[in-house]
């Protein structure tokens, strides 16, 4: 493949992705049960009967992130089934169920208490604005959840659980490593009155990343004003995030005999972001039976960059400039029957973005209303039956210089719903059955460079089925699930499709005809010891096109690994020290965007990675290495154009708390 082909063709997805930038325990792979066994779920605010929920659910809580010493979300999410983690550039990928990393910002939902990080156009969710030091716990959701979260929770949803500012406990951190790597950051806890409490949180990094031309420095700061009584619980947030990243660009084959170097062409480029967010939520009891919940998020992100392509150097400064703002009241009716509790949650979602990119001279208006019931009934007291349903519009008030000069209106109708159930066998297993219809609309991007003659994309629709089972033993537990997703109308850029007039590059955004992914999960935890905690888990896939271009019909989807398999330990040493041992194994995979399955495959890997901490009351220092056997790998690739992930790294935290 030719420099400029390369070039080319990747030149669709990296624009918009660049500029989006005591006792051992172990992950709760279970729900995470607090002391009136309940668990918290964002997707309505209001808490559910864990048992009742029938899908898997992956807790990781603020020990199991302490224990792990772990500085960015990606190393916690590596370890958790089902999940693929790819890094470009230091911007983090997180795909589920056989979804590709190219498509994962469309197909995985992320939230921070609930407000959505992916965003209007195509660029990958930003998880390095999320510090680790501020998260309570993370809620990983397997599966469509499309009627509860609406848009884009195709293959499931991430929920990250910040600290809220009720905590008594304040904290400091101080971390140094390699790569020139220095990190500071704050959470001060103080309670203004028996109601009232803030939380002030600072961030500082500075870092110059595996490869060469990647330095990367980022400042942030919030502030959190929480009032909690019997019957009420708001919360008022305000946080912001500056971050200055230089970005080294793709390697050629050729080109990774030395992976840490950066292509001359790309000697300028970088990413600067501005980005500011405020948010409020409350939530009132009304009577026994009723309770209320409202979420209103604003967002408003401005980005300055260079973007070079292999092959063509360029010094045009480019902007992105979003403004998203949303708000979500829902309302929840309780009642009491002699099987167990009946539960309805109705709720109004309403998005609104702006978007404008200059260099193609785009810019969008879109507003996304939408409508959810969900319905929990008792059968019987071991039965649980889930019904559920959400009506979505969507209108896209679109500009493009090449394609709509003078701007076109698109309006398109989505609906989706889930009937599953779940029972209790006994009190320590369970299954559950799923059946779900998810859909998804087309970004910005998208929907504006599409094939020749079509305007518009429909959205993509989707069936989920999935079936689980969970055991806890009286040494851990054991979990199995398997599930059939089947898209229709896939929206993803086709590399042979013929470009819109005036276009830059050959191919276009698509709706791919039909697609399905069969999987299976198995997870199981033992405790060996009162000392020793272990796991391993593994994922399948078969990830087929079984419809669509004669070319790629019946082929593999591309970046997706048919193989996952992790395991770890953790062994509390003495009374102050832990030792946390874990090794990733991800199979081989065509590289993205290839459905013709006709370039070379990424090769698999095998991943050591460690940790040690020492504990002295307040005091805690933890040392990690990633990489522990300094494997040279490919994180993420597509059309010929490699990104070499991290050699052996390391750091050292100390933490104070008090």
């Amino acid at each position: 493949m030719t420099q400029q082909t390369l070039a080319a063709r990747s030149a669709a997805a990296v624009i918009t992705a660049i500029c989006g930038f005591g006792a051992p325990t172990a992950y709760a792979e279970e729900p995470f049960i607090g002391d009136d066994n309940t668990v918290v779920i964002p997707a309505s605010r209001f808490k559910e009967e864990s048992v009742r929920l029938p899908t898997n659910i992956t807790v990781i809580s603020k020990e199991d992130i302490e224990r792990s010493n772990a500085t960015q979300i990606a190393q916690l999410l590596k370890r958790v089934a089902g999940i693929q983690v790819s890094s470009v550039s230091g911007k983090t990928t997180v795909s589920m169920r056989g979804i590709s990393a190219e498509q994962a910002s469309n197909n995985v939902l992320i939230q921070v208490d609930g407000r959505r990080l992916n965003y209007t156009d195509i660029a990958a969710p930003d998880l390095e604005s999320v510090l680790v030091a501020d998260i309570e716990r993370i809620e990983i959701i397997q599966g469509a959840a499309s009627t509860l979260y609406g848009d884009q929770a195709v293959a499931g949803v991430i929920n990250i659980i910040t600290h809220s500012g009720k905590s008594k406990e304040s904290s400091a951190n101080l971390v140094g490593g390699s790569y020139g790597t220095i990190q500071g950051n704050l959470n001060l806890n103080h309670a203004l009155s028996q109601d009232w409490s803030f939380l002030l949180s600072a961030n500082y990094l500075e870092t110059d990343n595996y490869r060469d031309h990647n330095e990367r420095e980022q400042s942030q700061l919030g502030l959190k004003f929480h009032y909690l009584t019997e019957r009420s619980d708001w919360l008022f947030e305000l946080n912001t995030n500056n971050e200055d990243l230089n970005t080294p660009g793709a390697l050629l084959e050729s080109d990774l005999d030395q992976p840490t170097q950066s292509r001359p062409e790309f000697a300028n480029d970088y990413v600067n972001t501005q980005q500011g967010v405020l948010r409020v939520f409350g939530q009132e009891t009304i009577d026994d039976n009723w309770q209320y919940a409202i979420d209103v998020n604003y967002l408003d992100s401005d980005i300055e960059s260079i973007n070079s392509f292999v092959g063509f150097p360029t010094t045009t400064v480019n902007t992105t400039d979003r403004k998203q703002w949303s708000i979500y009241p829902r309302i929840k009716g309780q009642w009491q029957a002699d099987s167990g509790s009946i539960d309805w949650i109705n709720g109004l979602d309403y998005d609104h973005a702006e978007y404008a990119f200059s260099l193609l001279g785009r810019g969008n208006e879109q507003v996304v209303k939408s409508v959810y019931s969900q319905l929990f009934v008792p059968v019987s007291q071991h039965t649980d039956l889930e019904l559920a349903a959400r009506y979505a519009r969507v209108e896209d008030d679109l500009v493009d210089f090449t394609v709509y000069p003078t701007g076109i209106k698109l309006k398109n109708t989505a609906t989706a719903y889930d009937l599953g159930a779940s029972h209790q066998f006994d009190k320590r297993s369970k299954g559950y059955v799923r059946f779900s219809k998810n859909y998804r609309f087309a970004k910005v991007d998208e929907q504006s460079y599409t094939a020749d003659g079509v305007v518009g994309l429909d959205p993509q629709t989707g069936d989920s089925l999935e079936v689980g089972y969970e055991q806890t033993l009286s040494y851990g537990f054991v979990k199995f699930s398997g599930y059939q997703l089947e898209l229709d109308d896939e929206i993803f850029f086709d590399p042979a499709a013929t470009p819109p007039p005036g276009a830059f590059f050959p191919g276009a955004n698509v709706n791919g005809g039909r697609s399905e992914r069969l999987g299976f999960i198995a997870d199981y935890q033992a405790d060996i010891s009162p000392k020793l905690t272990s796991g391993i888990n593994y994922h399948y896939v078969d990830a087929e096109i079984k419809q669509g271009e004669p070319s790629s019909q019946g082929n593999t989807i591309p970046g997706v690994s048919e193989h996952t398999i992790n395991g770890w330990f953790d062994w509390q040493i003495d009374k102050v020290a832990n030792w946390y041992l874990e090794v990733n194994y991800r199979g081989s995979r065509y590289q993205e965007g290839d459905v013709a399955n006709a370039l070379p495959k990424i090769e698999s890997h095998v991943i050591l990675s460690s940790a040690i901490n020492w504990r002295w009351h307040q005091l805690t220092l933890g040392i990690r290495v990633d990489n522990l056997l300094d494997k040279e790998y490919i994180d993420y690739a597509q059309f010929g154009g490699y990104y070499p992930a991290n050699g052996r790294n390391g750091y050292a935290k100390l933490s104070y708390r008090f």
